[in-house]
């Protein structure tokens, strides 16, 4: 398409939005709508694991991972930024085990850890007392502009009989839209808000008896209607079945789900096995929202499309970009996970780094900081000898010109794979008919996590709190 077909069809498109009551230029794309990890949520869980004594809270893992019964039912509780006198009673009556967590918190909440860790302990310790010992084992919080629209989604999980040779595995991750320049209601943009809650799951290698509970919310009940509608082409297809479940109706957009799988393996958990000379893989190359954010920002921006012709791009070929994008975004890791799940011990049998993946993670909002957190959790040295990029100009420009924090982000992104050469030798045999699988780095050895990265990642990543993760060679 030319520029100006481009522009009629962006004029087009913010005119939908705009008949729906939302800004779409107000809209966060895909996991950019996450708290701040590293200088917000974080440091607030730390702050609450000490306060809270009457709940548990799980290690942080890409999902939640516990032991399968004979009976599981979720139940959908959505609340306040407080807890009323008739929740508490309900709360005492239902007693569950464990709890999926979804807030949605404003911009005032979201840029501060201690005003943030505030809000969250009031609802927590409400929650705790009127249901001790329950587990949170999953937290996803994402910010919202509209005031009106906060709240806590908890999905309860209750448990009775016996307990099986198996294990459930659990997911919430919710976005406000994938791309602001196409309509909301396009398939595309439900296919990738599921695929994104999937992702956590099929990184562990779950997949199996899936359960897709969603969270939408949306202008308009005819839109809401569109997304449902998509969702359920979308579970069909990688074989899972929608639950309905009660909805946030607070009239802005949301897409997202909790998602339950069973595995009979053991999750790839294996960060004290993580040794030197295993090898870092990813089945694709990361950073897809720079290309939507440098697309979205160019349309309004005549000065940036002069810009772009400096990188050597014009608004077509970021406009084809884009489109690849999120043709490739909408596909789900199904392939991966089904791979994943064969390098894995099953519940009986002891880890072989000769035969099994040590551990995995998935690549969303923090982008290449996923490494680090890799590094921390397996008390590794890690170096990187390459970042494979969607598209590095885009990354760059997008970085450059202050256009999102960080140009290595992305929404049902790749998935990483630590593992010895064996091992992902045979992976990447099954992986190539469907991915670009890559090695990106390896393991030079335990002690103090430290990643060692190319100089070039400060092209791509503009936030100094995930910048400094990592030592520029």
């Amino acid at each position: 398409m030319s520029e100006a077909v481009l522009r009629e069809k962006f004029r087009r498109n913010v005119s939908v939005y705009k008949s729906l009551g939302v800004n779409p230029m107000s809209l966060a794309t895909g996991c950019s709508v996450k708290v701040d990890l590293v200088s917000v949520l974080y440091p607030a869980i730390s702050t609450l694991r000490g306060k809270l004594e009457k709940m548990k809270i799980a290690p942080r893992r890409d999902a939640y991972v516990f032991p399968a019964t004979e009976v599981e039912v979720l139940e959908r509780r959505i609340y306040g930024l407080d807890l009323r006198e008739e929740d508490v009673e309900d709360l005492r009556r239902l007693r569950p085990a464990r709890a999926v967590v979804l807030s949605q918190v404003s911009q005032e909440l979201a840029g501060s850890a201690e005003k943030f860790s505030q809000v969250v302990e009031r609802v927590y310790s409400k929650v705790a007392d009127a249901s001790p010992g329950l587990e949170v084992g999953k937290g996803h919080s994402i910010v919202t502009t509209d005031e009106k629209a906060q709240f806590f989604i908890f999905d309860f999980v209750k448990q009775e009989g016996s307990e099986l040779q198996s294990l459930t595995v659990a997911n919430n991750d919710t976005i406000q839209v994938i791309d602001p320049t196409e309509e909301p209601g396009d398939y595309r943009q439900s296919a990738i808000a599921v695929g994104n809650s999937l992702n956590d799951l099929y990184a562990l290698g779950a997949w199996r008896e899936l359960k897709v509970y969603p969270v939408i919310d949306a202008p308009t009940e005819e839109l809401r209607g569109k997304i449902e509608v998509n969702y359920e082409r979308y579970v069909e297809e990688v074989g899972g079945v929608v639950v309905g479940t009660p909805q946030p109706h607070t009239g802005t957009l949301l897409m997202g789900a909790t998602v339950v799988a069973r595995m009979s393996k053991k999750p790839p958990f294996f960060f004290d096995q993580i040794k030197e000379g295993m090898e870092i893989m990813i089945t694709r190359p990361m950073g897809d929202l720079a290309p939507i954010n440098v697309y979205m920002v160019s349309m309004m921006d005549q000065d940036l499309v002069n810009e772009l012709k400096s990188f050597h791009m014009t608004v077509e070929d970021v406009a084809r970009v884009k489109e690849q994008v999120l043709e490739t975004l909408k596909v789900p890791n199904l392939p991966a996970a089904k791979a994943i799940e064969e390098f894995l011990p099953a519940l009986d049998e002891e880890f072989d780094p000769y035969k099994h993946i040590a551990a995995t993670t998935d690549v969303s909002g923090p982008g290449v900081y996923v490494i680090r957190e890799l590094a921390e959790l397996a008390h590794a040295e890690i170096e990187l000898w390459d970042v494979p990029l969607t598209s590095p100009e885009l990354s760059e420009f997008a970085t450059r010109n202050f256009i999102i924090p960080n140009g290595t982000s992305g929404t049902n992104g790749s998935l990483v794979i630590v593992a010895s050469s064996r091992v992902l030798d045979e992976l990447e045999g099954r992986l190539k008919g469907a991915y670009q699988p890559v090695r990106i780095g390896k393991v030079k050895g335990r002690g103090e996590p430290l990643v060692v990265a190319p100089r070039k990642l400060a092209n791509y990543v503009m936030a100094e709190s995930y910048l400094k993760g990592f030592e520029l060679k």
